[in-house]
């Protein structure tokens, strides 16, 4: 074996000691943030802002909930929140070839859902309805 290949290829480079470039960029910017604070607000003002910017920025930069960082988790949680929870499959316009392999528009077969009337519905729940009582 000629080569060491490196077993923990999914740990970040750590740049000042134990710091990684994006936590030192997390915490660089609160940092920034709470500079201009520093200049622009009132004193009391700029210590309960500066607090609340800081352990944001903490936050962002040390935890790690589910071994994703806190910005990815948020983003999962959004994601996780606005779309639909309930999910319908349903074949929607699919098409067929026909013979060949070619898949030009003028050589598919759409394909025809077959559908129910009114009554074979109610004749199918009537009798389900009779088996399951």
């Amino acid at each position: 074996m000629r080569f060491k290949v490196p077993k923990d290829v999914d740990i970040e480079d750590r740049i000042v000691g134990p710091l990684t470039l994006k936590q030192m960029g997390w915490l660089g910017g609160g940092m920034l943030i709470c500079i201009v604070f520093w200049k622009t607000m009132d004193f009391s003002l700029f210590v309960f802002f500066s607090l609340l910017v800081m352990g944001l920025s903490a936050a962002f930069a040390f935890v790690r909930p589910y071994n994703q960082s806190l910005i990815a988790f948020c983003g999962s949680v959004m994601l996780f929140i606005t779309k639909p929870k309930l999910y319908f499959w349903g074949r929607k316009g699919v098409f067929f070839p026909r013979g060949g392999k070619s898949h030009k528009s003028s050589n598919l077969i759409p394909l025809v859902k077959k559908g129910f009337s009114e009554k074979e519905i109610e004749k199918l729940a009537d009798t389900l309805d009779k088996t399951n009582a």
